[in-house]
């Protein structure tokens, strides 16, 4: 079962790299950089993994045209969704939730840049569960 994880950066959502890179590594996807990317054969792929920022209650720019022009295929795909997020409050996880409904991806979750509990890489726990259900 093949695996790509897509995601999106800017000046501002740098973190992202990190974290994309480790998800993808321990869950042994092939990974793409939206900002980079000129093609992609979503057909190669069973599953799909995007990751975003949390942009005010949107996703990334690139990550929601990638969405809406992939639309058709991506239907038939497993997909999956994280979304950095800078607080873990209830007002961010109404707007990751907004994300989520956006991006038709039903199965997110949100990634805080700090936690209490994080893992041996230094990043939060939940990333590490998140990576568990790929």
């Amino acid at each position: 079962m093949a695996k790509a994880l897509i995601y999106a950066t800017s000046f501002m959502t740098k973190g992202n790299i990190p974290i994309a890179k480790y998800i993808s590594r321990e869950a042994k996807t092939d990974i793409f950089n939206l900002k980079d990317l000129m093609k992609l054969n979503l057909e190669a792929y069973d599953t799909i993994i995007f990751g975003t920022a949390n942009n005010g209650g949107k996703a990334d720019k690139l990550v929601s045209e990638f969405v809406q022009n992939n639309k058709d295929v991506l239907d038939s795909k497993k997909t999956y969704l994280y979304v950095l997020v800078s607080k873990d409050d209830e007002k961010t996880a109404e707007q990751v939730n907004a994300i989520a409904q956006e991006l038709g991806v039903s199965d997110v979750v949100s990634i805080p840049k700090k936690a209490e509990e994080m893992n041996d890489s230094g990043f939060p726990c939940v990333v590490d569960d998140f990576i568990s259900k790929l």
